[in-house]
């Protein structure tokens, strides 16, 4: 079990970044500086004396790292029946909120990997919200397979909008939920929900069912405007995506939610009721979105996104009732930090760190090297296998590549407790990821600190591409 840190992971960040960039702008010496000024008490040593000196240094302190890695992470294999997994999900489950984010979209490993642990988190320990990377309503109809049946579950994820869910591993792990919700109560079962805002095409399309259903007189008069937006993006233009007149839709449909919200829910159920009017804020904040990127400005546009996607989060658990939730995505999302120095574009880790505290944990999924799968068309049609290469020199899967298991796990806040590692941690600033828009690069880094942004990695030595059948 993970030991208690003597502060919190939330006062713990704004601490190890601060000395963190006093190790990164060379406030500290290095362990081969000490030794070059006290290795020795005869003179000065000559260059092949000092090289020798730092080279037996460095090799002592990676022996050192390496052998306190090998003590502190938990290996794993990725089998139903892997004990030490389930170790990593009772590590994971003292937190209610858990992240899980992938380094690259196209690792078959890190669709397993998540499954493995959500099937635990769910069975073992009593997580009945999954929140994955999707517009709000794109999940809908998957959640209604995984919860009462309904429908055809490829036929469901063939139509999700991001590519990256539409694999194997992530169909059985659907497959899985739906077993297990099968005769339990309403309140006992696990739901299936999307959380992003980037497109705001499936919001407009609910809200437009919801008002076809209780209010047509209604839908009458706003649908010129309505069902322009039930369109996705790249099927047609939008002209400028935030005028006058949207803003005014927007405002009309809040209004129109509020002033007939009692005959609203006795056609239909307060908790449909609460749904569309979130995808009225939803619907608002992926034009803002879009508006940002048609104006490149894309740290904006990043702001606007990720925070939406931590207030869905949080709204998707008052709305369920789940008070313990695992949020699937990019590690560029769940993971803590902001996009620049300047404490600007903060992710959805960030927020949701600001606003649960300890009540989140952010755990990473890191690759080595291997092959991943890409899109090679614009309509994420037909895919590619490429390289990653790699690692990333001064990226902590460099280090972990020579650990001795091929696969681990190593919680942040207890190994810090090993001197060797703590040091690791604070002197990496780089994650490495692939980019699916440039997958002929392999692994690229990102500037962080995984030691601040992370509060937990699985690492896989070599990893296999994804298959995406259902999305070709």
């Amino acid at each position: 079990m993970r030991s208690t840190p003597s502060i919190s992971r939330r006062r713990f960040v704004s601490l190890a970044a601060a000395a963190s960039c006093g190790v990164l702008a060379g406030c500290a010496g290095s362990d081969s500086e000490q030794t070059e000024t006290t290795g020795t008490t005869t003179g000065t040593p000559g260059p092949e004396e000092t090289a020798d000196s730092t080279r037996t240094t460095t090799a002592d302190g990676s022996s050192a790292l390496l052998g306190a890695i090998e003590r502190e992470a938990v290996p794993f294999e990725l089998t139903d029946d892997s004990e030490n997994l389930d170790a990593v999900a009772e590590t994971l489950a003292e937190t209610p909120i858990v992240g899980i984010g992938e380094n690259s979209h196209g690792v078959r490993e890190f669709k397993a990997i998540p499954g493995q642990l959500v099937r635990r988190l769910v069975g073992d320990h009593g997580y009945r919200l999954l929140a994955i990377e999707g517009t709000l309503g794109d999940f809908a109809s998957v959640n209604a397979y995984v919860t009462r049946g309904e429908g055809d579950l490829e036929t469901a994820m063939s139509s999700l909008q991001f590519y990256f869910w539409q694999s194997d591993r992530i169909e059985q792990l659907f497959e899985w939920l739906r077993g297990f919700n099968e005769g339990r109560s309403e309140s006992d079962k696990v739901v299936v929900r999307g959380y992003d805002a980037q497109h705001f095409d499936r919001n407009a399309a609910a809200i437009r069912s919801y008002l076809e259903r209780v209010d047509p007189d209604y839908l009458g008069t706003i649908d010129d405007a309505l069902k322009p937006l039930t369109k996705p993006l790249y099927q047609g233009s939008h002209g400028d995506l935030l005028t006058d007149a949207r803003a005014s839709l927007v405002e009309d449909l809040r209004k129109r939610l509020q002033a007939r919200k009692r005959a609203y829910v006795e056609q239909t159920s307060e908790s449909e009721w609460q749904l569309v009017e979130r995808h009225v804020e939803t619907l608002e904040t992926g034009l803002q979105f879009q508006a940002a990127l048609a104006d490149q400005n894309y740290l904006r546009g990043k702001e606007v996104r990720d925070e939406m996607m931590a207030e869905n989060v949080a709204w998707l658990r008052d709305w369920t009732g789940s008070e313990r939730a695992v949020v699937m995505g990019n590690s560029n999302h769940t993971m803590r930090g902001y996009s620049n120095p300047d404490q600007q574009g903060a992710r959805m880790g960030q927020y949701l760190t600001e606003r649960f505290g300890d009540d989140y944990y952010s755990l990473g999924m890191l690759f080595g090297t291997g092959s991943f799968t890409a899109p090679k068309n614009h309509d994420r049609t037909k895919f590619g296998t490429y390289e990653l290469g790699g690692p990333v020199e001064g990226t902590l899967a460099a280090t972990l590549a020579d650990a001795s298991s091929p696969r681990l796990f190593l919680d942040v806040a207890s190994a810090r407790e090993r001197s060797a590692i703590a040091s690791w941690l604070d002197g990496t600033s780089k994650i490495q990821f692939s980019v699916p828009r440039a997958a002929q690069k392999g692994a690229v880094p990102l500037p962080a600190a995984p030691g601040t942004v992370y509060d937990g990695v699985v690492f896989v030595r070599e990893v296999s591409p994804a298959s995406f059948a259902l999305a070709e």
